[in-house]
């Protein structure tokens, strides 16, 4: 792709209490890197009902978010434009794609069904999300929680916790599974291996790290993750989304992780397009 002096956001927004609590993260967010901004209008159900509620038209409603670009270009010093689309969630996805941005934020509370629309975004999407739950405010990003599993590609996520960690000035926390809790010597001499490699390339591009290995089993390592990173007070958690299932858009584990109870913002990493957008710069 196209590379981009200042890299752009897509913020899907349709009115809901989520997206109005992420808009405020974003504010937040704005006043501390450096972005462009694309809001996105999907005229899903939550936007009828707004456009129900309050008597508004079409053309009410570009009104309404392109009002809402130039406010927060205004106000904020960001270049921002807007954009409307008469499309499901999932296209969201495309959507990312076609505009040729860096990563989707997107705001969220807690689906019923792990199979909602708008996990399949998650899980699927071409480049990274960065998933904030309703409620939560924006804090600098000191502590990066870096968890790396035995899963082949599970490292390569490590390139976007750099550019993050680079343009923040954040450290990054590296929790490892236990290498004896894959039941294989091959397997853990490999995650002590992985585990040396990825120290390495943060020490090597100029990113302070510190490791610390779970003390659980294999099964409780979402658990273990969500310990560690209340007990260091963490600010994000870089993961990468394993690959879905039949009938299963999000696996168990990345849905923990996501809806963690403290809330922390996590970036997602789909591991089929690992450097779509482009990363930080």
């Amino acid at each position: 792709m196209e590379k981009q002096s200042t890299q752009t956001i897509l913020f899907p927004y349709d009115f809901s209490k989520e997206s109005d609590s992420a808009l405020e993260y974003l504010r937040s967010y704005s006043g501390k890197y450096e972005f462009n901004l694309k809001f996105l209008n999907i005229l899903d159900s939550g936007t009828r009902k707004y456009m129900a509620e309050n008597h508004i038209s079409k053309a009410g409603l570009e009104q309404t978010i392109s009002q809402m670009a130039f406010d927060f270009q205004t106000k904020y010093g960001m270049h921002s434009s807007y954009l409307i689309k008469n499309a499901p969630i999932r296209r969201i996805r495309k959507i990312s794609l076609e505009e040729d941005v860096t990563f989707t934020m997107i705001g969220v509370t807690e689906p019923k069904r792990s199979s909602a629309s708008i996990m399949k975004v998650v899980s699927t999407s071409p480049v990274p999300v960065f998933v904030i739950q309703e409620g939560v405010t924006f804090q600098a990003y000191n502590k990066i929680v870096f968890p790396l599993t035995d899963a082949i590609n599970n490292r390569q996520k490590a390139g976007w916790a750099l550019r993050i960690a680079k343009k923040c000035n954040s450290t990054i926390q590296i929790f490892s599974m236990r290498p004896d809790s894959l039941n294989s010597k091959d397997k853990e001499f490999r995650q002590f291996r992985v585990i040396d490699s990825v120290e390495r390339f943060f020490t090597k591009n100029g990113v302070k790290c510190e490791i610390e290995i779970a003390k659980g089993a294999y099964k409780d390592f979402a658990d273990d993750i969500l310990k560690y990173a209340d007990d260091i007070s963490a600010n994000l958690l870089v993961i990468m989304i394993e690959p879905r299932k039949l009938f299963k858009p999000i696996n168990p584990y990345d849905f923990k992780l996501i809806f963690n109870p403290s809330k922390i913002p996590i970036f997602c990493v789909n591991h089929r397009d690992l450097f779509v957008g482009g990363g930080f710069q």
